[in-house]
């Protein structure tokens, strides 16, 4: 099946995940044949299409629901530079989260008093990845890494970045975002298990 890769974001251990869109309009997230995320040095990459043979992974645990096993694979081409990706995302009619980052994943997220976003088993969506333009800027800022901070009041809503494009100091608001859930974790035996809000990437800078 016709697979869009839109999304290289970092894992540890040397992995990366890879997630694409197919010409179906369903969400992937392409895992080896084996179940394990790809490699850092995967072939796969941003706007490639390929034609992917994949599987179905057993026993998927909400809201990471779109993984898929590859089975074989060939490359098709990569679309232009000049080809936007919102015009692809609005021909397969996916939706598009738009406002402040209240309304993701259908408004379940939850905020923590640092402004991190997560979910919890209180309330699971039913994907664990989407897309979404701000009506804000979004500021970069280093903390522990990469985020990108939307304003709320004299705090902030806080996103950690994931992505392998170069970080930019400011992603104008109206710019298509992708934005997924990490897999289920907790800190330690008493803390809520919870998946964590991370921004993938984005697309069509102006």
């Amino acid at each position: 099946m016709d697979t869009l890769i839109l999304s290289k974001t970092h894992m540890n251990y040397g992995k990366c995940c890879v997630g694409g869109i197919t010409e179906s309009g369903r969400y992937v997230r392409l895992l080896t044949s084996n179940g394990e995320n790809q490699p850092e040095n995967t072939e796969l990459t941003q706007r490639q299409v390929w034609d992917i043979t994949f599987t179905e992974l057993r026993n998927t645990v909400p809201p990471h629901v779109e993984d898929v096993l590859i089975q074989s694979k060939i490359l098709k081409g990569t679309i232009r530079e000049d080809v936007k990706v919102i015009d692809f995302i609005n021909k397969q009619n996916i939706p598009i989260w738009r406002g402040g980052p209240e309304v993701l994943f259908d408004g379940l997220t939850k905020w923590t008093n640092s402004g991190s976003g997560y979910i919890n088993k209180a309330g699971v969506p039913n994907h664990s990845v989407g897309f979404w333009i701000s009506n804000q800027d979004l500021m970069k800022r280093e903390y522990r890494g990469i985020r990108y901070n939307y304003p709320n009041g004299n705090k902030w809503y806080s996103l950690k970045y994931v992505g392998y494009e170069n970080a930019i100091e400011k992603i104008p608001a109206g710019t298509l975002l992708r934005v997924s859930l990490a897999r289920w974790w907790k800190k330690d035996s008493d803390s809520e298990e919870c998946c964590y809000l991370q921004l993938s990437g984005w697309y069509d800078l102006h």
